[in-house]
């Protein structure tokens, strides 16, 4: 059998083993593959499937050999002047580091990346390498850097008309500005987010986002100032909290539903709606009680006795 027919043979074993989750086969096949690719002095072909060694490494979350196997690819794609090749390696190669903690590295391999992107004109590629680098600086604290970066990443995805991708660099940016404690502008692009999963019909994206939105205007009612910052933004909080709530019962997700019925019953104590919080809660320590999970049940048992507490308390002062 020649060489190239051999390959195809692999490719097809690697493409059923993985359909299969059978990594050791597709990983046997794929060193096989770029073996013969190699000793046929097809280089192309050999970086290519040690490059798919690398992503099958990753996946099963053995940085070490993912790296391994991408730094060859590298050598070999820059022995052949393979540029769009090159690109896609550097930024691979950064986001295992990113994934290791060597942040420095990470970095530096990320903006070779966007380099040969912006050489290359490959708006795709400068969008992806700038989203990655705004969360590395986001790993590091540097914020301004951070906010930088997703902001150009969110530009290139509106010129491309990238509505899955806006959505998700204006979260990644949301969470930047929580991370900065600017509220009102995390709330400023997540609500631009959620409009966004709305049209997309992705319910999972849009019940995230919400709860995101519902947590941050519970914290401003934490925060606030006054006692109508409190109630507005209590009633903020509570309105988004509804809205996921009403996903995660379309979605029969149980754990949110707990989640969400909890906090909700901690904005409702903090605006004196007593009652209320109570059912909430103890509609909350049901769902936890039927799924068994222990941990969550003393939570909101917790929680309920400083309700409880709070209200005895009240009722003594009458």
């Amino acid at each position: 059998m020649s060489d190239s027919k051999e390959q195809i043979r692999l490719l097809r074993d690697v493409r059923l083993a993985l359909q299969k989750d059978d990594y050791p086969t597709a990983i046997n096949s794929l060193e096989r593959a770029a073996e013969i690719a190699g000793n046929s002095g097809d280089v192309g072909m050999q970086g290519r499937h040690l490059g798919n060694l690398a992503l099958i490494y990753n996946r099963l979350r053995q940085p070490h050999k993912a790296l391994e196997y991408s730094q060859e690819a590298l050598r070999l794609a820059r022995r052949e002047n393979e540029r769009a090749t090159e690109n896609g390696l550097l930024g691979n190669i950064g986001n295992i580091l990113r994934e290791m903690g060597r942040f420095d590295e990470a970095f530096d391999y990320l903006k070779q990346a966007l380099d040969i992107a912006e050489e290359l004109e490959d708006k795709r590629g400068q969008g992806l390498w700038l989203t990655n680098l705004g969360l590395l600086y986001d790993d590091v604290r540097q914020f301004d850097e951070a906010i930088t970066c997703h902001m150009e990443s969110v530009a290139i995805a509106r010129e491309l008309q990238d509505m899955r991708g806006l959505a998700s660099r204006l979260g990644n940016l949301g969470n930047t500005y929580v991370s900065t404690k600017d509220y009102p502008k995390a709330i400023e692009n997540f609500t631009e987010c959620i409009a966004l999963f709305e049209q997309l019909n992705d319910k999972q994206g849009l019940a995230l986002r919400l709860g995101i939105v519902g947590n941050l205007y519970a914290e401003m009612g934490r925060k606030g100032k006054t006692r109508a910052d409190l109630e507005a933004h209590s009633e903020k909080a509570l309105d988004y909290y509804q809205r996921t709530l009403d996903i995660a019962v379309e979605l029969n997700d149980l754990l949110s539903q707990g989640e969400l019925l909890r906090s909700m019953g901690h904005v409702l104590v903090n605006i004196n709606q007593i009652e209320a919080s109570i059912e909430y809660l103890k509609k909350s320590r049901a769902i936890f009680q039927q799924l068994g999970d222990a941990d969550n049940v003393q939570t909101t048992d917790e929680s309920l006795l400083v309700v409880l507490e709070y209200k005895n308390k009240r009722k003594n002062q009458l």
